[in-house]
């Protein structure tokens, strides 16, 4: 029998694609621009303030006091900006302070000072070094640490858990004899904190190699405001109150509005940023590696592909990982960072009444619903990657009634529905987008393993779900999202015809009936039983006739009404293996939008203007 063919690495295993950071950024960290009190003078000799040192040291010390920000995550948590040191401890302030005579064994006080502030070639700088010593009022001390070998790559240093309250150093896995030697440990312990608070990281995208932060317990994340953010369920209810659908950036996590400081990220043209500068900061519940690693390798892969087929701006971008290891959570937190959305899809239908009826929109909707379907076919060829690369024996197999491959059962995005497209807005006059997110392999297996345990969960109270979720022997596969997708175009089309009103509440009533497990659902389909006790799925009749009514209003374009005759006969097929492919489908809005393009006429005019 021929050996197995080990499997490819995937996600944080996988290093030509991720890129394990543990220096917090440093490497990335060249300069930092907008700086123009922190260069070097052409001449190489800096002019010092006439100015009593001590006096400086106190002044110093005052303002790093005023400037530090408290982290976000963390209130117990201070951070000093890269930006805000270099302007607070200028080289002409070094200079003035190496001219006291604790500095006498070092006669070039020019050259010292540039040491200090940029380093050599064998020497790295001290100017963090510095800035710890002025605020714990030990900045004489400066020549003794240097003497002693330490340098800014020292830092930060981290208190020992051996009782003794000293601090080591990581860089140089050792323990300074000058730090350790003072002799109230509130100095060392003061020492350690501030040296985190001074190294918060650098966070930067690079396409070809994602950056994955290692960080330690001390280190502090740069970013503010912070708001903890929970979705909020509205039982019984598909809609809650205005931009009460808080932004779904995967399942089973924390998601944090935090905005990162200034000199603190590059993430160049990738993504979509927001015009107030917010992220979204995602926290797992899970502390297990391989939920991590599956989250992150669909989030890769799709981004991969959708970057080579341009949507990429349709799948939520990821733009950095972070691990800590914590002690207290019994395990390693790990973090994602996106950009921060305006709302879901469901937001916009609420914030853009204006649109509603305005035929210019449609040249917009042939766009976004275009490069949806690309952004869909992204996520379905990831899948096939990934389960390729990953050992899938430990997937879960779904209902034990159903006989599932795994390619049907883990091909798909498996959840899509308006609370899983992302609305962006960003700063004019580039055009709103939609993407979008919650695709993660993780979660989905997830979804797959609670259905095991009743498979009526599988659909219990989903309107958006496909017939073959509630058929005895539905096979569940990569068409179930076109369905899906088919029910959210119908909406959007809705709402854009006749308001938010006819989405909430006016089309949901309409179809709104007994389904198969006896709840009251508004699906797009209904189950009929054969005389021969066979399972039929149909599209409900109340779904034809809006699909009807909407064609025959008298705002219909020829626009929409194909729309409306694809996402009926192509879309909503009841029969999946009738139902469009994701190629097809591709094909189809590719021919709508390039209509709308080519002859405005096409979604200007009414069919009875024409």
């Amino acid at each position: 029998m021929a050996p197995t063919a080990p499997k490819k690495r995937l996600g944080l295993d996988d290093p030509e694609r991720v890129r394990k950071i543990h220096d917090r950024g440093e490497g990335d960290l060249h300069t930092v621009s907008g700086q123009a009190s922190h260069q070097r003078p052409r001449s190489g000799r800096y002019e010092p303030i006439a100015v009593d040192v001590d006096h400086l040291l106190g002044v110093i010390g005052g303002e790093f006091d005023e400037s530090t920000q408290t982290s976000a995550l963390d209130t117990n948590k201070v951070y000093l900006s890269r930006p805000k040191l270099l302007e607070i401890l200028t080289p002409r302030r070094v200079r003035t302070i190496v001219g006291h005579p604790c500095f006498r064994d070092y006669p070039d006080k020019d050259r010292l000072t540039t040491e200090i502030c940029f380093g050599s070639k064998s020497k790295s700088p001290r100017l963090k070094l510095l800035a710890v010593l002025i605020v714990i009022e030990k900045a004489l001390d400066l020549p003794k640490h240097m003497r002693d070998g330490m340098d800014d790559r020292c830092l930060p240093m981290e208190m020992d858990s051996m009782g003794k309250r000293n601090i080591y150093c990581r860089w140089h896995k050792q323990y300074h004899a000058t730090i350790n030697g003072y002799n109230r440990p509130r100095y060392r312990m003061e020492f350690s904190s501030l040296s985190y608070s001074l190294t918060a990281p650098y966070i930067r995208y690079d396409k070809r190699q994602h950056s994955h932060y290692v960080l330690h317990p001390g280190d502090v994340f740069p970013m503010q405001v912070g708001k903890k953010v929970q979705k909020e369920e509205v039982p019984g209810s598909n809609f809650g109150g205005p931009m009460s659908t808080i932004p779904q950036y995967g399942g089973f996590s924390e998601v944090y509005q935090v905005q990162i400081e200034e000199g603190h990220y590059k993430f160049d043209n990738v993504g979509m940023r927001h015009p107030h500068g917010f992220f979204a900061l995602k926290k797992l519940n899970s502390h297990r590696r391989d939920d991590f690693n599956l989250e992150l390798a669909s989030l890769l892969f799709s981004m991969d592909q959708a970057s080579d087929q341009r949507a990429n701006n349709h799948l939520i971008q990821l733009l950095a990982t972070f691990e800590v290891s914590d002690s207290s959570a019994q395990g390693t937190c790990y973090y994602l960072l996106f950009d921060w959305a305006e709302g879901t899809l469901k937001d916009f239908w609420r914030v853009n009444s204006i649109l509603v009826g305005s035929r210019s929109h449609s040249i917009w909707m042939s766009q976004q619903f275009h490069e949806i379907c690309m952004a869909v076919q992204c996520v379905h060829n990831e899948r096939d990657r990934t389960l390729q690369k990953m050992d899938t024996s430990r997937l879960a197999k779904g209902p034990a009634e159903r006989t599932f491959t795994i390619n049907d059962l883990y091909g798909r995005h498996g959840d899509i529905k308006p609370d899983n497209f992302l609305w962006f807005q960003p700063a004019r006059p580039l055009p709103d987008i939609l993407a979008l997110s919650d695709f993660g392999l993780g979660k989905l297996h997830t979804q797959v393993s609670r259905s095991n345990q009743d498979p009526k969960n599988l659909a219990r109270t989903a309107t958006y779900v496909a017939p073959e979720f509630d058929l005895r022997n539905g096979m569940i596969s990569r068409a179930s999202d076109i369905f899906s997708l088919g029910c959210v175009f119908l909406e959007h089309t809705t709402w854009y015809m006749r308001g938010i009103d006819s989405v909430e509440n006016e089309f949901p009533a309409r179809r709104t009936e007994l389904d198969v497990y006896g709840f009251d659902a508004d699906k797009f389909f209904v189950i009929r039983k054969e005389p021969n006790g066979e399972q039929r799925p149909l599209l409900k009749p109340q779904v034809k006739d809006w699909i009807s009514e909407l064609q025959q209003d008298r705002s219909c374009t020829w626009y929409l009404y194909q729309l409306l005759e694809i996402i009926r006969d192509k879309m909503l097929e009841p029969d999946r293996e009738k139902r469009s492919s994701i190629t097809d489908l591709i094909d189809h809005m590719k021919k709508l939008r390039r209509a709308c393009e080519r002859d405005d006429s096409f979604y200007l005019k009414t069919i009875s203007e024409s």
